[in-house]
């Protein structure tokens, strides 16, 4: 009687099985998208990194650049000027210009003698005059005088040349002014005493330069 040995195969372990696309069942699958998308920002942002220091680099290169074409060229308009006429120029400016200032505060009082001499009657003389200071720079410039005139008539009419200044031209120059004390002497003569502010623009060097109107060029001398 033959044996017969029936044999059996009993895996201990299933066998996976692949799919179609390659991947094995049975086995967890992880995915790798978000893995991707953060490779590409860190890509992507090291980029820019490299491109933003690039652009500082050629941003410092072409500044770098300017300034030495600036500085050749102000080195050129340098030479085409003559520096040193330059300065003998600005140092005779500030002289003319001080000179200047100089000759406009400057008073020339020699000139009271052509005032008084153009407000001064035909019969009147004066034997004394004194000149004050102005009190504030800019101010009037006092002159007391005294004198005589031949007779009554002779100072009655000097008073109404001092009212009339605008006819000679002197109201603008002469201020103020005033006959006071008249005295007769045993003679006939009668003296009497004149104060008056005088503007001191009338004085200056300058005027001696701009001289137009009435106002700076009195007239012929009042006769009776």
């Amino acid at each position: 009687m033959e044996t017969k040995f029936q044999t059996s195969f009993i895996p201990k372990k299933t066998m996976p099985t692949v799919s179609i696309s390659g991947s094995m069942s049975g086995r967890p699958q992880h995915r790798s998208g978000f893995g991707s998308i953060f490779m590409s920002i860190a890509v992507l942002m090291f980029l820019a990194s490299l491109l933003a220091v690039g652009g500082a680099y050629a941003w410092k290169q072409y500044l770098v650049s300017t300034q030495d074409n600036l500085k050749q060229e102000l080195s050129i308009r340098e030479q085409q000027f003559n520096i040193d006429l330059i300065e003998q120029l600005k140092a005779e400016s500030t002289k003319i210009s001080i000179a200047k200032q100089i000759l406009s505060n400057h008073l020339a009082m020699s000139k009271i003698f052509g005032i008084i001499a153009a407000l001064t009657a035909e019969n009147v003389r004066f034997t004394g005059m004194d000149v004050t200071a102005p009190a504030s720079p800019g101010g009037d410039i006092g002159v007391s005088l005294s004198g005589y005139g031949k007779d009554l008539s002779a100072v009655a009419f000097q008073s109404d040349v001092l009212g009339q200044l605008d006819q000679y031209g002197l109201r603008k120059i002469v201020k103020n002014p005033i006959l006071s004390n008249p005295t007769l002497d045993q003679a006939g003569t009668v003296s009497f005493g004149l104060t008056a502010s005088i503007d001191p623009s009338a004085l200056s060097y300058s005027s001696e330069f701009q001289q137009s109107g009435a106002s700076s060029t009195p007239q012929s001398v009042p006769q009776q």
